[in-house]
């Protein structure tokens, strides 16, 4: 299961960083800030997904959970959202230390 949170974390990441240099490039040529929504992205990527994913969610669940609630996530900026994801699912997945116990025989 760590390791799979592992990769979904290291996608995450990759994904973020693909996002952040594309914006990057965007600020260098119109000389200012330029944050593209994750709602754009997705609707660039993937055209017609946003509408499905309201309709269920707003079908299955409580309307708030659409608005206020996902609006303002898909209003963030995509690198930033992706990368607290990937973070979060790091710090899930990551390896515990060993535990040093000790032996009442090696005293």
């Amino acid at each position: 299961m760590r390791s799979l949170l592992k990769l979904i974390s290291a996608l995450c990441f990759a994904f973020a960083l693909i996002l952040l240099i594309a914006d990057g490039t965007a600020m260098l040529a119109e000389d200012g800030f330029v944050a593209t929504p994750l709602a754009a992205t997705i609707g660039s990527i993937l055209p017609g997904t946003l509408e499905a994913l309201q309709l269920s969610v707003q079908q299955y669940t409580h309307p708030l959970l659409w608005d206020p609630g996902l609006t303002v996530v898909l209003s963030w900026p995509g690198w930033a959202v992706l990368g607290a994801v990937g973070l979060l699912l790091a710090l899930i997945g990551r390896s515990r230390p060993a535990v040093n116990t000790l032996n009442i025989e090696d005293y």
